[in-house]
């Protein structure tokens, strides 16, 4: 008996912890809801790309080479963090979820800024805002996102130098699936004559040389008879003017 009305009692608890909770998300007076819409409005997330990338040397024999080693960072700021919001942070990609709160005493000025040292994986962040004002404590007001690039190594080959192919992009938020280095070349390629502005006369030359592909007998059959017609044609001729009297 006391079993039941010790779980009795714990059931009734946590109901009322729900009923609570609840309340105080939808109790928030208007007045606090206008003025934290506001507020939230105002937040915005923006990102820097650093270049980290360091300098080596290698000695070989008597000659020295220098080369570069790739290396970003991603900086990114939330700004405009009042006392009356804080934001839950979280990033997704395929093998991991990742979770950061930042609240007003975290910020700088409203300023929050991290740095994100992944130039491997494209992954999507997404800020929730939320209400830290004691009346509405919680309550979610705004949603951002954005989706953090990667590096991409192929924009370091000399065919990407001063190149705006798409596939030469330094840093790619979609993935582009790169095979090896033959597949990056023949993407070029395949990219440049899309983005070629005479590529209409391009296609229109690649279709007549299927259609003759296609259809070389009977365009061969045509030639031919045409050929026949003109040499027939010239022979009735002659026959004609000598019948006539006169040469051609």
């Amino acid at each position: 008996m006391k079993r039941v009305e010790y779980l009795s009692i714990i059931i009734l608890t946590l109901f009322m912890g729900i009923m609570n909770v609840n309340a105080a998300k939808t109790s928030c007076p208007t007045a606090d809801r206008k003025k934290l819409a506001t507020e939230a409005s105002y937040v915005k997330v923006d990102y820097e790309i650093k270049d980290i990338s360091e300098t080596k040397t290698l000695q070989i024999g008597d000659e020295t080479t220098t080369y570069k080693v790739p290396n970003y960072s991603f900086v990114i700021s939330i700004y405009n963090i009042t006392e009356n919001l804080y934001v839950y942070a979280t990033t997704t990609n395929a093998t991991s979820k990742k979770t950061l709160t930042i609240y007003p005493k975290d910020a700088v000025d409203g300023i929050y800024t991290f740095i994100d040292t992944n130039i491997s994986d494209i992954y999507n962040y997404t800020f929730s805002i939320r209400s830290n004002n004691p009346n509405c404590q919680g309550l979610a007001i705004r949603t951002m996102k954005f989706t953090k690039p990667r590096y991409n190594a192929y924009s370091e080959f000399t065919y990407c130098k001063n190149s705006s192919n798409f596939y030469c992009q330094r840093f790619i938020g979609t993935e582009i699936n790169i095979k090896d280095t033959d597949d990056f070349l023949n993407r070029i390629k395949v990219n440049n004559e899309n983005s070629n502005p005479n590529r209409d006369k391009i296609e229109e030359a690649k279709q007549l040389k299927t259609l003759l592909k296609k259809n070389w007998k009977l365009y061969l059959s045509i030639f031919i008879a045409i050929i026949v017609i003109a040499i027939a044609l010239v022979y009735g001729i002659r026959i004609y003017r000598k019948k006539k009297g006169w040469r051609l």
